[in-house]
């Protein structure tokens, strides 16, 4: 299939954090350099009580299957909510809508399988959010279920975002990469334009084991570290820094995603264990922590990274662009690398992932390739995402057949 004129697109994310789901809609102009206008976006936060039960099935332990049965309901209702609230917010009428792009929360990851109770477990993914659900309550065709394509390509399934970072952040005369900080940081490198050789991988933690210990600092009322001010209050412990540096996954070569798995609670608490009994506290644990989530960002760069030709930029987007003193650490980091907000290159840092998931969506409906094997080590490269029919599916396919 093949469409020239502009579809209008929802995508919806919610990462590694948990905290709730970003919605946002775009105009999408196809064409020999794919255009794409952000026209509104919503942070929708899950309530309390439910994000509590989500990290906890997300946690160590997990939750009861008919548990997470309720929670892939309640998480879809959650997106259908965000995709009706990012539309009123602009004014669109959903029956002018073509189609949403939904990531889905993350529950499990395991792009390598592990050694369950019962022996090895094959690497797979799970994502919950009903699509049929968001589907059926907006009438919008709705494609889900991204990662499950290439992990059965062989890929990890992750990053994915790499695809549609290309299309809003590549430069015709130079090359540039895309840094997203979210529960965990992810980069992507982009050469000029019309070559070849894009590629991405997950740095290291970024958002996740700060927001962790957040919470345990204010004692739950608050999600994360606002402007950076709990971490900005505490001392960095270079030893520790040091032994973090030295971590497993940070040696490892790209292709590689990581995610709750390797840096979630357990990670968390060992690194609290090792500051206290070196005489720091909770504050020294998160400023250390943001120290280094920097510089696994600035070690990713060096160690994998091309140079030639050197990066012009670095643009940033994600929710760690708000955290004060993790953007002065990276900036003292980068050195004279340049470090540019997503917003001066025309997507609110917040809204990044949102719209890459309604691009990857119309690269599904278009019948595009939209992994890439060079990013996540698939085989091939595939369509990716699983079709849900909303209301408007027969109109939506007639309109891509008659333009094809």
């Amino acid at each position: 299939m093949n469409n020239k004129r502009p579809l209008l697109a929802i995508g919806l994310m919610s990462g590694t954090s948990a905290d709730g789901v970003d919605a946002a809609l775009v105009r999408i102009h196809p064409g020999e350099r794919t255009q794409v206008e952000t026209l509104g976006f919503r942070a929708a936060p899950y309530p309390r009580d439910l994000r509590e039960r989500l990290l906890l099935a997300a946690g160590e332990e997990g939750a009861r299957t008919d548990e997470i049965c309720s929670l892939r309901r309640e998480v879809g209702e959650a997106f259908a909510s965000a995709a009706f609230e990012v539309a009123s917010s602009t004014g669109a009428e959903l029956e002018k809508i073509d189609l949403i792009g939904s990531h889905g929360q993350t529950i499990r990851h395991l792009p390598e399988g592990m050694e369950g109770e019962r022996g090895p477990l094959l690497p797979s993914t799970f994502q919950i959010g009903d699509p049929a659900f968001i589907a059926q309550r907006t009438g919008i065709t709705c494609v889900s279920d991204f990662r499950s394509g290439d992990m059965a390509a062989g890929g990890a399934g992750a990053p994915l975002t790499p695809w549609a970072h290309r299309i809003l952040f590549s430069h015709e005369d130079s090359a540039s990469a895309f840094l997203n900080l979210g529960g965990i940081s992810n980069i992507t490198y982009l050469p000029r334009t019309r070559e070849e050789g894009v590629f991405g991988f997950d740095c290291g933690p970024a958002n996740m084991p700060l927001d962790a210990l957040a919470q345990r600092i204010t004692n739950g009322e608050k999600t994360h570290d606002t402007g950076g001010e709990l971490a900005a209050a505490g001392r960095v412990c270079p030893d520790i820094l040091d032994e973090l540096r030295g971590h497993p996954y940070l040696k490892r070569k790209p292709p590689k995603s990581t995610g709750r798995e390797t840096f979630g609670e357990a990670f968390v608490d060992e690194t609290l264990e090792r500051m206290i009994s070196r005489g720091g506290d909770l504050k020294d644990a998160i400023a250390t922590l943001t120290a280094f989530s920097a510089s696994c960002v600035a070690d990713a760069i060096r160690d994998f990274l091309p140079t030639d030709p050197p990066l012009a930029e670095v643009v940033v987007g994600g929710g760690g662009v708000h955290n004060n003193t993790l953007m002065r650490g990276l900036r003292g980091a980068l050195g004279d690398l340049p470090l540019v907000g997503s917003d001066a290159r025309g997507v609110s840092p917040d809204a990044v992932e949102a719209v890459c998931f309604a691009l990857l969506a119309w690269g599904t409906l278009t019948s595009q390739a939209n992994n890439l094997p060079g990013v996540t080590g698939a085989k091939e490269a595939v369509c990716l995402g699983s079709i849900t029919p909303g209301r408007n599916f027969a109109s939506l396919m007639r309109r891509f057949l008659h333009s094809a």
